[in-house]
């Protein structure tokens, strides 16, 4: 079998043409910020009230810099304090411990006394002396480790070695390895590149003996850059939808090369920018003389001058004319959110900061990570191509991130086969809010599709199929049936073998609506509700029992859910955008739902 299907990939299998080859290497924004930073040392600290208590559903892990100003940090909404850093050189000893211990011994005791956890940030960035490390000093490196975190408060370590050699990748595994045995109830994470175009990190090998894989997700753009613009865009600002030039494509890259690894993989995001000065006002204007500057900095001259929204990078930006044009791009707390949404929805473990103390006094980024990440994450009720429960099989050179159209702005595509068995293969399995439930299945159909693919329903031991024309519904949901039974298991699967080489096949997501116990209104019911249209794009419901309202928009999000007092009208005066949804209200003996359109001048 897999002889077979590996001769038949060789002849029909690969990257349909064209495929974009602009695919670009970010340099080490650590680095840099320690070259610019490393005779300055600032201890200012206070004691933020706390008293939120926060409790929060996803790991927090913030980086404080030796450089940065320690007054402003709300300890409750931490749950990984990484003071930053320690250097060790090429022998494995240190060579510049910048203060530690004593330049954070007020944070780290703050922390702890939040209930958060702190780990000592152990750095190198050149490959070379990094080689030396993990080869020739491994045994003196991993015994500074220990005695580190052994003759101090802290309660673990993050190893941040940037530009590590591909022919590195077993020995970093190895070290990791080694610490792990060491220090087994320690905390270890490792910083891993935003992509790793060298290969050097074995991502599911890591995660075997780390805590947490810190995705460094920053540096698309900076002083290198020729262009001004986000050094973090959620989607776009690449010559293509399939450039590598966004946090979308590098969280597909992860799924392709490390799909196992979502509880491990902790997203760093910036709490910095960049101010060019650029040939023109708009964006994607060519840029020089670019300036790195801390959030603070950046959001209050975005009010001096007028924030602007670029509908591109999903991210904020200024602009200005001082005796010719000047750009700042940044990410603030409506940018975050955005990406902080999707962690959520890929069961992520959580959402990294470079860096604290980066936004000053301010406070807007603080409730934001209490916002999102202040309660428990709703069950979307959609398996997307981003989570854990999304499976892509086959080669991986031959899956392709698209990063437009999609749900969560991503899909991947790959080319079909003439002759059977399927070489590239999805699978979509489902976190259930009942797993002895009935559900009702969709799958979502992005633009650009060209094939006709069939999707296997399995059930238990049956198996149901449907064929999808994918060009009949570019953008569009399409029924895969239902309701069927979870009890014994539920998935979907779709393959690259339709009988036809060399057309477009796209895999997104998979929708489910649980089926069991809702009763359709009908002459031995009372209606559950009604439903009428109101004026500004609004909807009037009233229901004779009360009950729960719930309302979720196409891709199963909740947007409301609350009490409905019997006979009582309630309007929906959203905001929310021109769609499709859905509404239901669930009494003690049923549950009853409406599909609406709502549609806005």
């Amino acid at each position: 079998m897999l002889v077979s299907g590996f001769l038949i990939f060789s002849l029909l299998a690969g990257p349909l043409s064209p495929v974009s080859t602009e695919l670009t290497e970010y340099p080490s924004v650590h680095d840099e910020a320690t070259r610019q930073h490393y005779m300055h040392q600032t201890a200012d600290v206070r004691v933020i009230d706390n008293s939120g208590d926060a409790e929060l559903s996803s790991t927090v892990f913030g980086f404080l810099p030796y450089w940065v100003n320690q007054a402003w940090l709300h300890y409750d909404l931490l749950t990984v304090l990484a003071v930053f850093s320690v250097d060790m050189g090429s022998s494995g000893t240190i060579t510049n411990a910048h203060g530690f211990p004593s330049t954070f011994a007020s944070a780290m005791d703050q922390a702890h006394a939040n209930g958060s956890t702190v780990v000592v940030t152990v750095t190198n960035f050149t490959g070379s002396s990094i080689h030396s490390i993990l080869t020739t000093n491994r045994a003196a490196a991993l015994s500074t480790i220990i005695n580190l975190v052994g003759n101090t408060v802290v309660d673990g370590v993050c190893i941040d070695f940037e530009n590590v050699q591909s022919g590195d990748s077993d020995s970093l595994v190895t070290f990791m390895e080694d610490l792990r045995m060491a220090m087994p109830d320690a905390h270890i994470s490792i910083c891993t590149p935003v992509v790793d175009w060298g290969g050097a990190f074995d991502y599911d090998g890591l995660a075997e003996s780390c805590d947490a894989l810190m995705m460094m997700c920053y540096a698309f753009a900076g002083s290198w850059s020729t262009v001004a613009g986000p050094n973090a865009p959620l989607s776009g600002w690449g010559s293509s939808p399939e450039s590598s030039s966004n946090m979308a494509w590098a969280l597909c890259d992860y799924v392709l090369y490390a799909p196992d690894v979502h509880e491990k993989l902790v997203v760093g995001l910036p709490y910095y920018g960049h101010q060019w000065e650029t040939d023109g006002s708009s964006s994607h204007s060519p840029g020089t003389n670019c300036s790195t500057q801390f959030y603070t900095t950046l959001a209050d001259r975005s009010e001096l001058y007028g924030p602007l929204w670029d509908d591109e990078s999903l991210t904020p930006w200024y602009r200005f004319n001082s005796g010719g044009w000047n750009q700042g791009w940044y990410d603030d707390e409506e940018s975050l959110a955005l990406k902080y949404e999707i962690l959520t929805m890929a069961g992520i473990q959580g959402a990294g900061i470079w860096a604290l103390g980066y936004d000053g006094s301010r406070t807007e980024l603080w409730e934001q990570l209490e916002e999102s990440f202040g309660e428990a994450p709703v069950n979307d009720m959609m398996t997307d191509n981003l989570e854990d429960c999304f499976q892509l099989h086959g080669p991986s050179s031959y899956w392709h991130p698209y990063t437009e159209d999609g749900q969560y702005h991503t899909f991947f595509f790959t080319g079909s086969i003439a002759a059977a068995p399927d070489v590239n293969w999805v699978e979509w399995n489902f976190h259930l809010p009942d797993s002895l439930a009935s559900y009702s299945l969709e799958v979502y159909i992005p633009p650009t599709g060209t094939a006709s693919v069939t999707y296997h329903i399995l059930h238990g031991s049956s198996e149901d199929s449907v064929t999808v024309e994918q060009s009949a519904f570019p953008g569009q949901w399409v029924s895969l049936g239902g309701p069927y039974n979870a009890s014994a298991g539920l998935s979907v699967r779709a393959g690259d073998f339709t009988g036809t080489a060399g057309e477009r096949i796209v895999m997104d997501a998979v929708r489910f609506t649980q089926s069991t116990g809702i009763a359709e209104d009908s002459e031995h019911l009372p209606p559950a509700f009604t439903l009428s249209a109101s004026p500004a794009a609004s909807f009037s419901l009233c229901s004779p029992e009360g009950g729960l309202l719930t309302i979720r928009d196409i891709a199963g999000r909740t947007l409301v859910q609350n009490n409905m007092e019997p006979g009582v009208t309630w309007t929906w005066n959203s905001r929310a955008p021109s769609g499709v949804y859905f509404i239901g209200i669930e009494t003690p003996n049923r549950f009853s739902s409406r599909q609406v359109v709502l549609v806005r001048e």
